[in-house]
């Protein structure tokens, strides 16, 4: 019996040690946030933008009227570097020589020269692709007359112009193109020859298309290469080389006020413009041959001797936001350069979703395996729901479910795109809308936002039921997380609130509020230890994350969605710079990843389980 005690007490001491052992007090979670380490799931890509692209017949010099500031290329978009002209540069049609001339505003700038705010090194009206430099000037008795430029100094051709210069369109090949739409001339001058010639339209019959006609504000005339359009409201007209007259109706959606506001494109006998429905949409369309019609991810185009260019976006490339595209023979590809992006509003990629091998951003989607950009098949994501194997995802066109986030089942086409939402532990769905406000009174000030919240219900996650009476309205941005356990929680952010803060127990239908952290219905304390998360783990662990303006982050794993929480300071492997009013930004995977927006790319964390 002594030895059999003796045994007892051994074992019994063994088993205590490794009750006590320190490794299985850790919880899985706070040491996975503990060890958290950070993998390059997209890099930032290269970015190229215009709403117009000018291009040398060679296709040797380039210039890109871009969103923010105009650029331009001399290599043939191999590099692109900021354009510097006298004046506030915009989308005014420009001609490129073959030696890089154009001229801008009446100035004379060389690409191959351009100087940082320099003045143009001369002055011209047009240069013809060969590099003739042409000025229309008052001469005397003899009115508005073409000169040529001869070795820095312009030598009259003795020519007169018969109509008004505010009607020149432009230089193409040798020639100046004019056109007086209230009078229906067309006219040429050609420089190689010096000769000028001169048309009337009579049976030109504005009429035919749809719209006013004759108004500066809504007409848009061009010239290329003996080619002439006329473009209004309801449609286009063209004028070939030989006067024949050609009109083009757009289709009955698209016969609007609005269609003269984005210009008109031509070269040769293609007109292109881009114009709107009746619902506000806009489609760049194509009028040549006998017909118009409209054109896919065409934003911007140009024309040289081989080759067509346009902004877009090519499936299956490299590049997120698009780029600048060189089409030979069919064949598409990014030109190289890289005008690089400011982050107007907000990071390259937004809010990032990871699904299965595929991560969603904004419109487009990334295959991790390829590497490569497509657009999205189900659009902008509001929020997603990891449920038992299934994503379901909320766009704006729909709910759509998918097992491996590459085969996408539509669901439903209502509206409704809840910006929150749970699955109850009663098997019960629950979602939040959140429409944001904003407002800044009359004088100025800072901005006042708040924020109108919905509570609906379903028994499937995909068909909804508001819930009667739950429309509310809330001082802040409105809460990040409603947990599967009822509890969604707000701050008031607006400027020169103090520790007000909004808390609901039953999925954002009814709400306390919380001033100074007392419970403004009870007139308790808040519960000491009181932490709210900002994502629900898979295991029923919460987890929030802040960062600091220095960078570190600092995140905290909770055993509820209220308390229980350890808090760490993690140094990233990224550039945290502005996380700290990003990191809303943050997403969670289905396998407890957390996926990080910065400006060197989207970041993975390891599994927080």
């Amino acid at each position: 019996m002594h030895l059999k005690n003796q045994t007892f007490l051994l074992l019994f001491a063994l088993l205590a040690a490794f009750a006590c052992d320190p490794k299985e007090d850790i919880d899985p979670a706070i040491e996975a946030a503990g060890n958290m380490k950070f993998t390059q799931l997209m890099p930032t890509t290269a970015y190229a933008t215009a709403s117009s692209i000018m291009v040398s017949p060679n296709e040797k010099y380039m210039i890109f009227f871009g969103a923010h500031k105009p650029f331009y290329s001399k290599d043939g978009g191999q590099t692109v570097e900021e354009l510097f002209v006298y004046g506030n540069a915009d989308n005014t049609p420009i001609n490129i020589s073959n030696d890089g001339l154009f001229v801008y505003g009446g100035g004379v700038y060389d690409l191959d020269n351009i100087r940082s705010g320099s003045a143009a090194i001369h002055y011209a009206t047009g240069v013809t692709d060969s590099g003739k430099l042409v000025y229309i000037q008052n001469d005397g008795a003899n009115g508005k007359t073409f000169f040529i430029d001869d070795n820095g100094t312009y030598v009259s051709t003795g020519v007169r112009l018969e109509m008004d210069e505010d009607f020149y369109l432009g230089t193409w090949g040798e020639k100046m193109g004019f056109f007086d739409w209230r009078n229906k001339v067309i006219a040429e001058f050609d420089v190689s020859t010096q000769t000028y010639t001169q048309t009337t339209l009579a049976n030109m019959d504005y009429k035919r298309l749809y719209g006013l006609g004759n108004s500066r504000n809504k007409v848009k005339t061009a010239y290329s290469y003996g080619y002439f359009a006329y473009a209004k409201e309801g449609g286009i007209i063209i004028i070939t080389p030989e006067k024949e007259i050609r009109y083009y109706e757009y289709p009955e959606d698209y016969r609007i006020y609005r269609n003269t506001e984005g210009g008109m494109k031509l070269y040769k006998d293609k007109a292109y413009v881009n114009i709107y429905d009746r619902w506000g949409e806009s489609k760049m369309h194509l009028a040549t041959g006998n017909s118009i019609e409209p054109v896919d991810n065409v934003s911007a185009i140009a024309f040289g001797e081989e080759s067509v260019f346009t902004q877009g976006f090519l499936e299956g490339g490299d590049r997120f936001r698009g780029g600048i595209i060189k089409t030979v023979n069919g064949q598409q590809e990014y030109l190289p350069l890289d005008m690089g992006y400011e982050y107007p509003a907000g990071y390259m990629f937004g809010k990032t979703y990871l699904i299965g091998e595929y991560a969603y951003a904004e419109d487009k989607v990334f295959n991790r395996n390829s590497e490569a950009y497509a657009t999205s098949p189900i659009g902008n994501i509001t929020s997603i729901l990891h449920d038992e194997g299934r994503t379901i995802v909320y766009t704006a066109t729909g709910t759509y479910t998918s097992s491996n986030g590459k085969d996408w089942s539509l669901e439903s086409t209502d509206p409704l795109a809840p910006e929150l939402v749970t699955k109850g532990a009663d098997g019960v769905y629950h979602a939040l809308t959140v429409q944001p406000k904003s407002y800044q009174s009359p004088g100025g000030g800072p901005i006042t936002r708040s924020v109108d919240m919905t509570a609906y219900t379903s028994n499937d996650g995909i068909n909804w039921t508001e819930v009667s009476g739950s429309s509310t309205n809330k001082a802040g941005r409105g809460p990040r997380l409603i947990a599967s356990d009822g509890v969604v929680y707000m701050r008031d952010t607006n400027p020169g609130v103090n520790s007000v803060a909004y808390f609901s127990e039953d999925y954002g239908v009814t709400w306390v509020s919380f001033i100074n952290g007392v419970n403004a219905l009870t007139g308790e304390d808040v519960p000491e230890g009181f932490k709210t998360g900002h994502y629900e783990l898979s295991t029923g662990k919460f987890v929030s994350i802040v960062f600091e303006f220095g960078g570190e982050m600092m995140i905290s794993v909770c055993d509820s969605s209220t308390s229980g929480c350890t808090e760490q300071v993690l140094e990233v492997s990224f550039d945290a710079a502005d996380m700290h009013t990003h990191d809303e930004e943050i997403t969670l995977t289905a396998s407890d990843e957390l996926v990080f927006n910065t400006l060197e790319g989207i970041y993975i964390s390891n599994p927080l389980k």
